[in-house]
């Protein structure tokens, strides 16, 4: 939400209301980029960064690729880029509606995928979760 413009609203909610001040705020993040760090250590007491693996940079086993595609053209140069790609694919979507409707798509396409994002059960996510790392599904649609 902070990097969707809603800073003001979460900084009047978190310093301008009547929370409690014995509460425990935990923020977890895939990407926790420098901005939304500031933004942490403003809002909690005692802030503290834990990172796994190197903040920033993707492992050296992992291959990034992006492709400006028009509109109309992502269908099929989706479908070419994975018939590239070998071993599982982690493809990031914009909303979780887009998530949800890819999964479905590359499915009717014959190929195995799972979504993950924010509106399904936390098992749900990790049951996903486990099909992709297992092997059982090559590709896997994720909010980013």
């Amino acid at each position: 939400m902070l990097d969707m413009g809603f800073e003001p609203q979460i900084r009047n909610i978190v310093q301008n209301t009547d929370m409690s001040l014995q509460r425990q705020t935990l923020l977890f993040s895939a990407t926790f980029p420098k901005e939304i760090q500031q933004l942490a250590a403003d809002f909690l007491h005692n802030y503290i960064f834990i990172a796994i693996g190197r903040v920033g940079n993707a492992s050296d086993t992992i291959t990034q690729h992006c492709f400006w595609i028009e509109e109309e053209n992502k269908p099929s140069e989706l479908m070419k880029a994975l018939q590239r790609c070998t071993g599982s694919t982690l493809i990031f979507v914009e909303r979780k509606k887009s998530a949800e409707q890819l999964e479905q798509w590359l499915q009717r396409q014959n190929i195995r995928s799972v979504s993950i994002h924010g509106d399904r059960s936390q098992p749900d996510r990790e049951a996903s979760l486990q099909l992709f790392k297992s092997g059982k599904c090559s590709v896997c649609v994720a909010t980013g």
